[in-house]
């Protein structure tokens, strides 16, 4: 069932190696192929060159739901994936899980055991899978680990957020060391020892180890890296870099934005040695390489850090295209026909599963109950349509958020109700003098994508709201108009595309399952495991119990639920009253 090897044998006689390497928090205008003046990254836009550029590629708004998109290939937000805030995966109609946020430290909840991971089907076909990077897919018990879910090591933090240098992480102001190298199941070392290395240069030592030590004749490699960079660290000091890093960035006067650049080029650093490893193994030309951001950049600010998706609109967390569409891209003789090119085809992050299990050999008609798609057709030349022709970036009920995208056209409802903070505007990075910004490379790359200025007149209102309906809601041609300039929700032009995709939003929202937020589990609190974040029950049952919330909107009801409201600092592992009142 998990042994076709025709495709690969016709091709060159051997199955690929696979390397994925996914950043974290990267903007639009993070990568030097995108236009960008500021940003030097020649180990990436050399890949860009020689590989082909996704153009039209989306992921999930924040990072757990799209890490989850990628490692289960359930799609909607309402199957496998948070959408925004709100996090649900079915599995035969029920449901299993489901929650709200990003994955806390202290949450109890994880993808199912059940449900099998890219790494297991890999494995299947003969691989040998490892990562290094960020997990952020649930670690409570240690049955949700990566060495428990198909990776033969691990190393890097459980966790989705921590110190460069240091490797400790806070949440609330609970503190620890999350910083681990696995080896197999039960043999788990918390790092102690690399205090001050940083994390991106870290990364990178690993990765080359475990390249010039696997035995490419014996079995091919899937090497996973969902690096950290350039993700914020701690809110004592967000953008870390090493001087000598921050030194070489030029551009700008403004600190934070120019340290941001030195994180940016580290991560640079890091792709170009991954690719010279793989080069000095003499196994770069069967080697497919994968660079993906999770999610949109933070800008201005946001989460204390530098980042820019400019010209497209808005930031992580939200559900313009600056939050949802990201920086893609494949490289490898597996796509040589299309080497230099850029696509514009829809494709979603979670299609890279059953498209890397069909490269590897597989079937992908073999992965059931899955919500995504093979894309090697499409990514090879041999088809020129996308299978994908829809997908949901959003339904957040909590919020009565709503987000979908059929063929060209977007509809958001309520698309900044969830965040205090409401980020819809479009965000340059600073230049080089106070006041001004950074200037594109006017078309100099096929990938680039160009607006005409923000059309910031009386004429043109740029709210996402509907003067006939009274609701936040707005339409978009992103085909025609990528940077969200013309709401298109009250002309009667384009009615029939708006009634079509709340067609389709009704369809997918008979699936879905309410969103559930649990809370924090005290059992957790770092100070029992000798100040380091680890697993820290037996109990491998997800906690679907949920949090007190109380939504931003003011014209939306947080749905009711079966399950009793709960304290976040009340109830252990167990869901028994603790005896223990934390402060925090």
């Amino acid at each position: 069932m998990y042994t076709n090897f025709e495709n690969i044998l016709k091709r060159n006689g051997t199955q690929p190696n696979i390397v994925l390497i996914l950043a974290d928090d990267l903007g639009w205008n993070g990568v030097g192929f995108h236009g960008s003046r500021q940003v030097k990254t020649p180990n990436i836009d050399k890949l860009a060159e020689e590989g082909l550029v996704l153009n039209n590629y989306y992921a999930q708004p924040v990072c757990s739901p799209s890490r989850a998109a990628l490692m289960t290939a359930f799609q909607f937000p309402l199957h496998c994936e948070n959408t925004n805030f709100c996090f649900s995966i079915f599995k035969f109609g029920e449901i299993v899980i489901s929650w709200f946020a990003m994955i806390r430290n202290r949450q109890r909840v994880g993808i199912p055991l059940d449900i099998k991971l890219l790494p297991e089907h890999l494995n299947d076909l003969g691989y040998e899978s490892h990562a290094v990077g960020k997990w952020h897919l649930g670690v409570f018990a240690e049955e949700y680990l990566p060495t428990f879910r198909g990776f033969n090591t691990f190393y890097g933090l459980y966790n989705g957020k921590g110190d460069h240098f240091s490797h400790w992480d806070t949440e609330n102001g609970m503190y620890g060391l999350d910083w681990h190298l696995d080896i197999g199941r039960y043999n788990r070392t918390n790092v102690v020892d690399e205090m001050g290395n940083y994390s991106t240069r870290a990364f990178s030592k690993r990765a080359a180890k475990l390249i010039s030590e696997h035995d490419f004749e014996s079995k091919p490699l899937f090497l996973y890296l969902p690096i950290t960079a350039p993700h914020s660290a701690e809110k004592y000091d967000p953008v870390q870099v090493p001087r000598d890093a921050e030194e070489l960035a030029t551009g700008t006067y403004h600190v934070q934005r120019r340290k941001y650049l030195g994180v940016v080029s580290e991560m640079d650093q890091f792709v170009g040695r991954v690719r010279d490893s793989l080069e000095s193994k003499g196994v770069l030309d069967n080697t497919i390489i994968i660079f993906s951001s999770d999610n949109g950049g933070t800008p201005n600010g946001q989460y204390d850090n530098w980042a820019s998706n400019f010209p497209l609109r808005s930031a992580k967390g939200f559900l313009y295209e600056g939050g949802v569409r990201v920086a893609g891209l494949i490289w490898g003789d597996v796509i040589k026909n299309r080497s230099g090119q850029v696509s514009t085809e829809m494709m979603h992050i979670s299609d890279w599963y059953p498209t890397l299990y069909s490269f590897a050999g597989g079937d992908a008609a073999d992965l059931e109950d899955i919500d995504s798609f093979d894309m090697t057709g499409v990514l090879t030349g041999s088809n020129t349509t996308s299978p994908r022709t829809e997908f949901v970036i959003n339904f957040d009920p909590a919020e009565c958020s709503k987000g979908m995208r059929v063929g060209w056209y977007k509809y958001l409802l309520n698309p900044n109700d969830f965040n205090e903070v409401i980020m819809d505007d479009w965000y340059q990075a600073p230049g080089k003098c106070p006041g001004s910004n950074e200037t594109m490379l006017p078309n100099t790359t096929p990938s680039q994508i160009t607006c005409e200025p923000v059309p910031r007149t009386r004429k043109v209102d740029l709210r996402c709201y509907s003067e006939k309906s009274g609701l936040n809601e707005c339409l978009y041609d992103v085909e025609n108009d990528p940077c969200e300039y013309y709401n298109l929700i009250d002309d009667e032009d384009y009615l029939s595309i708006k009634e079509n995709i709340l067609e389709r939003i009704e369809f997918w929202e008979k699936k879905q399952v309410q969103p559930l937020m649990p809370p924090s589990d005290v059992s957790a609190n770092t100070k029992f495991f000798n100040y380091t974040w680890v697993p820290w029950t037996t109990n491998t049952t997800i906690d679907t119990r949920l949090e007190n919330y109380t939504p931003h909107s003011c014209n939306c009801t947080f749905p009711p639920t079966n399950t009793e409201s709960l304290n976040v600092e009340t109830y252990d592992t167990y869901g028994n009253k603790s005896q223990e009142q934390l402060s925090y």
